[in-house]
């Protein structure tokens, strides 16, 4: 048990932890990000998966699984594809990036907000299915969603993310000074793979994994700018400071006889001031 706690200071504790876990494992730490189609423009059906990049921490080079590179390898006309072509070239491309992902299954998966059938290892796992292929999971242990982390560290007001703002990822990447450039906000994205502009959508996923890799090798070194000050991440605030004392006898039973010696001193005062005549 520690001397300090609070909800904050614990948070923070378990998110400082998994920071240490990363960086003691960084030899077995592959960051991931993806890309897919609109949510918006698809009339319920699941996002196809567009591209997915892959780096590895301890080598620093970067692996992508894309429909543009699949076409090519396909020699397929970019320019020229069926609804049959996209499915066949999607389902190869998970193909190649499941048979990835068994070489490194017990390996660290860093992560930005992939933690849902909507955006995230499901939704990818759900396309593959429904291509007809079986894919493997990757452990709930061996997930590490950065911001998550983040919050925990931070509180998850770390970075701004509300409209119009182009989200937490690219922001806090701008805070930091990390260049921006090929990197796009998600509806761009989408919308680069309607327009069947895919080296653009190519890029962007790229760029972004690299940002996800900078921004949590800034913060193992405690260097990371956040939007957030020191004392409010640690919890020193009013209530939190109530919270920290309360959850400590000793410091509660200093906070008494402080309090008790405080009132003894003022008793005469008040007296003097608001006593009734006797």
């Amino acid at each position: 048990m520690t001397f300090l706690s609070s909800e904050r200071l614990d948070d923070r504790r378990i998110g400082l932890k998994k920071i240490e876990e990363l960086k003691n494992k960084k030899s077995r730490t592959l960051v991931i990000h993806y890309s897919c189609e609109s949510f918006f423009t698809i009339h319920g059906r699941t996002p196809r998966v567009t591209s997915i990049a892959i780096r590895n921490r301890d080598i620093n080079t970067t692996i992508v699984f894309s429909i543009h590179l699949m076409a090519q390898i396909k020699g397929k006309d970019l320019s020229n594809l069926s609804l049959q072509d996209f499915d066949y070239l999607e389902k190869e491309m998970l193909k190649d990036f499941y048979a990835h992902l068994k070489k490194h299954q017990s390996y660290c998966w860093v992560h930005w907000n992939m933690r849902n059938a909507n955006f995230g290892f499901e939704a990818i796992d759900n396309r593959f299915r429904i291509l007809g292929g079986h894919p493997r999971n990757i452990e709930d242990q061996f997930r590490f969603d950065l911001p998550e982390i983040l919050g925990l560290i931070y509180t998850y007001n770390f970075e701004k993310h509300n409209k119009p703002s182009k989200g937490q990822l690219l922001n806090i990447a701008a805070r930091n000074k990390i260049t921006l450039q090929d990197a796009l906000k998600g509806k761009d994205e989408a919308d680069a793979f309607d327009n069947r502009d895919f080296l653009k959508l190519h890029m962007s996923t790229i760029r972004k994994v690299e940002m996800i890799d900078r921004i949590l090798t800034l913060e193992e070194k405690k260097k990371l700018k956040v939007n957030v000050w020191l004392y409010k991440a640690c919890g020193i605030t009013p209530a939190g400071i109530m919270e920290i004392v309360r959850n400590n006898w000793i410091l509660f039973a200093l906070w008494s006889l402080i309090m008790a010696i405080i009132g003894m001193a003022l008793e005469p005062i008040v007296q003097r001031f608001f006593g009734t005549d006797s």
